[in-house]
This record gives C-alpha cells, sequence and structure tokens, in this order.
C-alpha cells in the first residue's frame, strides 16, 4: 500500500514500527457521496479509519427509519466492534456524505497481528476507549441539556468535524441538512430549524439548502456554552 501521509488519530500512539506495521495490513477504500460503506445488519469483518471526507453514521427506529446519531472526519474511526468478535453484525448504517476514502483493518489482519505482536492490542482498547466516550458524552447531553441547547452543542461539534486548523476562526460549511442535524442533536425538525434561524438572525450562521454555514464559530462555540 503506498505511504499514508495523513495522521490516523487512534493510531498516533502507538510505536513506530507497529504503526507502520497496522498501514501495512489496510486497505484502502473509496466511496463517493451517497454511497453506503456497510448496511446495519451486515457482517462485520472489518473497522474503518477516515483518511478524506466525512461518513454518517445511521440506526434504524422502531418505525423503520434511518436516523443519523453520528458523523466522522478524518482521524476517527467506525465499526470498531468488528475487532471484538469474528462473525458479529453491524450495528448501523455508514454512509458517505461526501467522496471518501478510508483504510479498512480486516478482523483476520488485526487478529494475526496480535498474534506477531501481542502490544498491537492497546488499538483496540483506544478504539472502545474512544466509543465510551462518545456514548457517554451524548447520553449525558441527552439527559441534561436542554433540546434548544443540543442543536447549538451538535453545530458546534460539526464544526470540528468540518473546519480544519487554518479554517478555525473562518466560516465552516457544514454540508448537512436540518432533518440530519436535528436527528443528530435528538430533537424535532422544527426545533433545530427554530435554533438555526434565530442563529442566522445574530449573524452566526448563515442557511442555504442542504448544508449550514458557520459564519462565526466562535460566537457559535460561547452559544454553546464551549466558549
Amino acid at each position: 500500500m503506498p505511504a499514508v501521509t495523513v495522521e490516523v488519530g487512534l493510531l498516533s500512539e502507538l510505536e513506530a514500527d507497529e504503526r507502520r506495521e497496522i498501514l501495512a495490513s489496510m486497505h484502502r477504500h473509496s466511496y463517493a457521496a451517497g454511497e453506503v460503506v456497510f448496511h446495519e445488519g451486515d457482517l462485520a469483518d472489518a473497522v474503518h479509519f477516515v483518511i478524506e471526507g466525512r461518513v454518517v453514521a445511521q440506526r434504524s427506529s422502531e418505525h423503520g427509519d434511518r436516523l443519523a446519531y453520528a458523523v466522522m472526519g478524518p482521524g476517527q474511526a467506525f465499526g470498531e466492534l468488528a475487532m471484538i468478535v469474528r462473525g458479529g453484525r453491524r450495528t448501523a448504517t455508514v454512509e458517505a456524505v461526501e467522496p471518501t476514502v478510508t483504510l479498512a483493518l480486516r478482523f483476520a489482519d488485526f487478529e494475526r497481528l496480535c498474534s506477531r505482536r501481542p502490544e498491537v492490542s492497546r488499538l483496540l482498547v483506544r478504539l472502545l476507549a474512544a466509543r465510551v466516550s462518545r456514548l457517554t458524552d451524548a447520553l449525558m447531553e441527552a439527559l441534561h441539556t436542554p433540546a434548544e441547547l443540543r442543536v447549538v452543542r451538535s453545530l458546534v461539534s460539526l464544526c470540528g468535524i468540518y473546519s480544519t486548523g487554518a479554517q478555525e476562526r473562518s466560516p465552516v460549511a457544514v454540508t448537512l441538512n436540518q432533518t440530519a442535524l436535528a436527528e443528530l442533536a435528538g430533537v424535532t425538525r422544527p426545533t433545530a430549524n427554530r435554533v438555526l434561524r434565530r442563529l442566522e438572525s445574530t449573524g452566526s450562521v448563515a442557511l442555504d439548502r442542504g448544508r449550514v454555514v458557520v459564519v462565526d464559530p466562535a460566537a457559535l462555540r460561547r452559544a454553546g456554552g464551549r466558549g
């Protein structure tokens, strides 16, 4: 596989030779915008590390609707439960929001690496710790944060995923529609729209078809209590 110049966040604390061996075992995949990486219920046989682009994870509701609950971008991983047990099934559908490139590490390759180098198993610990942290944060938000504030904080989080270091204080285009943003915040679309219209009236965001442009990321962070 060609040398990877992009930092794979969850591999960063491994030793250089361990990281090289893992990267050499990975397989590169490219997805078009709207293409499904895997479906809920598919065989879970690999963990994916996002190199370019962004993906959205969706779960089926009791009514059969697919609801977005997380967006992942460069340096993040998804599908890590595939590393725990052979023959498991996907618990979510993951779809590319835009043209996306991932590096996938298959269960069999991970097992083989661990048998040769037991210290590589630290990667699984890091993957699971990151998942637990995300779930804990989401649970605390759902239990203790008012709905309108959740919309603002979801948008703040998305700013971090959609921006780069050079854009930290510049406008950030979040290419998700209001329905997806409402699902991520766990609120109704009218609630999300009301919050976004209020933010638009203060000049913090600009609404466009299929996306939200965060004009003033610093003001948005302050509105979400993150400034």
